[in-house]
């Protein structure tokens, strides 16, 4: 049974910025019952909870902590609609994102431990109760760098890539149980992360509606952002002439953006 927005009981992962408050924002407006919103900076969360305090309740959750995730999912299990957004890029350091030019792979590790298994730890305390009740939905929030890797960003791309693979076992364990997974493979959304202020990006909030109208549509592989259907396409049509063209881009860094 698909999901409907409205009436939902929801709950974002990262929801203080960006993002996160673009998904919590839209979900008020199309009329969730209630929303619970989540984020490591408990300073952070009065002003989500601001936007609404008769339908958003706050919790301080770092998904990397397992007793956190476990008090929270304790207090929530009533959640409908789950939207696994938290995540890291990466060190600062760009060669710590590079495999070979990193000190270690420590930071590839906490990439890959922030971005694909805390969220499937996630799946796996909400989803039983979804299961058991016969309906239920998890929108993962990837990027349209799963589908390829930008070198600079390679550790975050490979974890993204490998928590898109991730949604597609758990949609097939879910198969038959009326609960359903889409994975988002955003593009261009303007958050504080953008590289760039480019006046044609989406902003959170319609980036959020542009989910949630795929999502209660049926789409499961879901590419919203700027430029992200084109560079869908883009890549399909010759897989290797974009990998080295992003080859070259990391080479001639002046041209990334032509």
């Amino acid at each position: 049974m698909i999901v409907k927005i409205e009436g939902c009981v929801a709950l974002v992962t990262g929801s203080n910025r960006g993002i996160g408050l673009g998904f919590v924002k839209v979900l008020l407006e199309r009329g969730a019952s209630r929303v619970y919103a989540t984020a490591r900076d408990a300073s952070s969360l009065p002003a989500v909870v601001d936007l609404d305090p008769s339908r958003i309740t706050g919790f301080v959750l770092d998904i990397d902590d397992d007793a956190q995730r476990r008090s929270v999912a304790g207090q929530t299990s009533d959640t409908s609609l789950l939207i696994n957004n938290a995540g890291i890029s990466g060190s600062e350091n760009e060669d710590e994102r590079r495999f070979l030019r990193a000190s270690s792979l420590d930071d590839a590790r906490q990439v890959m431990e922030t971005d694909c298994f805390s969220p499937i730890e996630m799946c796996r305390l909400y989803l039983p109760d979804m299961v058991k009740r016969g309906e239920g939905g998890v929108i993962n929030i990837l990027s349209i760098g799963a589908i390829f890797c930008l070198p600079s960003h390679a550790s975050y791309c490979a974890a993204k890539g490998a928590q898109a693979l991730m949604t597609m076992g758990l949609r097939a364990d879910l198969d038959g149980t009326g609960v359903d997974i889409a994975g988002v493979y955003t593009g261009g959304v303007r958050t504080r992360m953008s590289a760039r202020d480019i006046p044609t990006l989406l902003t959170p909030e319609e980036h959020a509606r542009d989910v949630f109208d795929a999502f209660e549509a049926g789409e499961r592989h879901i590419f919203a952002g700027l430029g992200a259907d084109q560079m869908r396409d883009t890549i399909l049509a010759d897989p290797g002439a974009f990998e080295q063209r992003q080859i070259e881009r990391f080479r001639n860094p002046e041209k990334a953006w032509d």
